[in-house]
């Protein structure tokens, strides 16, 4: 599951997000399918939750959107502004 990280402050402005990690000062602009996630985020999701969205809105092929997925969220988590959680055993998924 990823989230966002408290350590992150975050603006939006003219379609693009402007990420800044508060524990370092370093600053990211993400837009378009990367402002789709970032916004899923709010919200623990996991891998497949995620690339199923962007399929579905984006009409996208499944392995390539895998692989663009999971490049991005490793990013975002080793930039520090989306931590990466354990999926606990029965737990609830949020709803669209």
């Amino acid at each position: 599951m990823f989230v966002r990280s408290q350590s992150a402050l975050w603006t939006e402005l003219d379609g693009q997000f402007m990420l800044m990690n508060i524990e370092d000062g370093s600053y990211y602009e993400i837009a378009g399918i990367g402002g789709v996630i970032w916004h899923m985020l709010e919200t623990p999701r996991s891998e497949s939750e995620i690339v199923d969205a962007v399929i579905a809105a984006y009409r996208v092929e499944r392995d390539q959107c895998i692989l663009d997925v999971r490049a991005f969220l490793e990013k975002l988590v080793a930039s520090h502004v989306v931590i990466e959680q354990a999926e606990t055993a029965g737990a609830a998924h949020p709803s669209e």
